[in-house]
């Protein structure tokens, strides 16, 4: 049985919405997040949900879609604005594995929202991320380290132990950046809320303002320079020029909003770097293909960074 039709049962029984009907069931593409559709319904007290499906496998596996909606329950009230989640379910035998349903904002994201768009709100809305208080939030649910360097050490295992289960742990690339990335974790960092995947794709827009932050599956109570190290090493493989990181229109942007200066940002950058090469391999072995940026690219950034870093 379709996905369609199950989940219109589901609505109709489990959901409380006895006369729903599914319109079409679209998924949304991009990325490897939790899989993602746009339900169209007619009979129901929405005219669009978004069906976030727990993905079995994948570049961010383990999934947890019900803990993802939980963080976004709890972001719900706060000066972050993220959708609506209307149910949740941990039983995989409606639909195959566990859901959660949530608002759909009919808005579009960063990437493609031209004029709408503002690269000032979004930064806005990353430092409001960062100094949001999370425990305040009910965000303390989360697996909390004691330091923020611990949370970053964290980090760091959970994508060597991604690495060991697909089996390039050891390809001389990886094995050398977790050893000086390890050897050189950063011990001056506070922790904060990070979203895990900044990603402009993820902030939605209308009129200059963001409306929506969704994707919240990677995040943490960690050290907030691991969310801008992403966003620099994306830049560059992107096309970006090399550059000091605090010399990116982001960090400057983000250093003015935050009213203070980011330090030891090369670490973060290169950590990035040395995940995404990682995230490479498992992209191959899930896909069969690349991502949109290639082994050597990814793998001369690595290389420069961790000079930066130090051996």
């Amino acid at each position: 049985m379709e996905v369609a039709t199950r989940f219109e049962r589901w609505l109709r029984s489990g959901g409380g919405w006895p006369e729903a009907e599914v319109v079409s069931l679209r998924p949304v593409e991009g990325g490897a997040s939790n899989l993602t559709f746009r339900v169209e319904l007619a009979r129901a007290p929405r005219r669009a949900v978004a069906l976030r499906l727990q993905r079995q496998r994948g570049i961010f596996e383990p999934y947890d879609v019900l803990r993802e909606a939980q963080i976004v329950a709890a972001l719900r009230g706060t000066p972050i604005p993220v959708p609506e989640v209307l149910f949740t379910v941990a039983s995989a035998e409606p639909l195959g594995a566990p859901f959660a349903v949530l608002e759909w904002v009919d808005a579009p994201h960063m990437g493609v929202a031209g004029a709408e768009a503002d690269f000032g709100a979004y930064v806005e809305m990353v430092v409001r991320i960062h100094t949001l208080d999370w425990r305040g939030a009910g965000l303390s649910f989360l697996a909390v380290h004691p330091t923020a360097e611990a949370a970053v050490r964290a980090a760091l295992e959970a994508v060597r132990s991604r690495a060991a289960s697909w089996g390039c742990a050891a390809d001389p690339e990886i094995a050398a950046g977790f050893a000086t990335l390890a050897r050189r974790v950063p011990e001056d960092g506070t922790l904060a809320l990070c979203q895990g995947d900044i990603n402009v794709y993820n902030y939605l827009f209308r009129a200059g303002r963001v409306v929506a932050v969704v994707d919240w599956e990677q995040a943490a109570i960690s050290d907030p320079r691991l969310d801008v190290g992403q966003l620099l090493a994306l830049a560059h493989l992107k096309g970006q020029p090399w550059m000091e990181p605090r010399s990116t229109p982001f960090v400057r942007r983000y250093e003015a909003v935050l009213g203070r200066s980011l330090r030891g940002l090369e670490w973060f950058r290169a950590f990035w770097f040395w995940q995404l090469a990682v995230i490479h391999r498992g992209w191959v072995m899930f896909t069969g293909g690349e991502p949109w940026y290639t082994r050597h690219q990814v793998a001369e950034a690595l290389a420069r960074a961790l000079e930066e870093v130090g051996a």
